[in-house]
């Protein structure tokens, strides 16, 4: 689930634009719920494994912040395992263990977890090892020319490596080109996101009860 809103002329406007005014305005968690509740949502329609992002800073308490969207899964009475949540890399997490109880809270409750575009921020190889995500999505940036570019190809099996031996899917984003589909798939990466397979959609929002 990827999250777009649109201005009054039908223009898009993009997540880092209104994810930083949210911020600015002290907004992040309200945002943050309206998008994951909105998600929720989408996936009673869908009945298919569901990738949400969520900003882990602006949850100050799993128990309290998701309570809401555990409450929303059961009403549309949507398997938990369809659900996997990612943290999303563009907010640097300080407390480890405060990210820990989040996603502590979602496997409690039958949701799973991945670790959104490894290998860029803070997300490193001793992160991934930590935190034991049922997903590890590889980083665009290691994906996209993967296949001519060896600097690449190593940061590529040194995730897959680690993601195989904690248990984790290895998954590559920012697919948009055959070869590098093809490099990383004989590899052995499992699922493939990005442009080669299709672009997002834009739904007009529904409202949240």
């Amino acid at each position: 689930m990827l999250s777009r809103f649109t201005r009054e002329d039908g223009s898009l406007i993009f997540p880092n634009e209104i994810f930083t005014a949210a911020k600015t305005r002290g907004r992040l968690y309200a945002l943050d719920r309206l998008c994951r509740m909105a998600a929720v949502k989408y996936a009673a329609v869908l009945k298919k494994k569901t990738f949400i992002n969520f900003i882990p800073t602006s949850i100050y308490s799993p128990e309290y912040c998701l309570q809401s969207t555990v409450k929303l899964a059961k009403l549309l009475q949507i398997d938990p395992d369809q659900f996997v949540f990612e943290v999303v890399e563009s907010e640097q997490v300080d407390d480890i263990e405060h990210l820990k109880s989040i996603l502590n809270y979602y496997n409690e409750k039958g949701f799973q977890y991945a670790l959104d575009d490894v290998g860029e921020g803070y997300n490193t190889l001793e992160m991934l090892a930590d935190m034991k995500p049922h997903y590890m999505k590889l980083d665009m940036k290691y994906v996209q020319g993967v296949k001519n570019d060896q600097e690449k190809q190593h940061t590529a099996k040194q995730f897959l490596k680690k993601a195989l031996e904690i248990g984790a899917t290895p998954l590559a984003e920012g697919i948009e080109t055959e070869e590098d589909f093809e490099w990383l798939k004989q590899i052995g990466y499992e699922l493939f996101q990005g442009y080669l397979f299709g672009k997002p959609s834009v739904e007009p929002q529904r409202s949240i009860g």
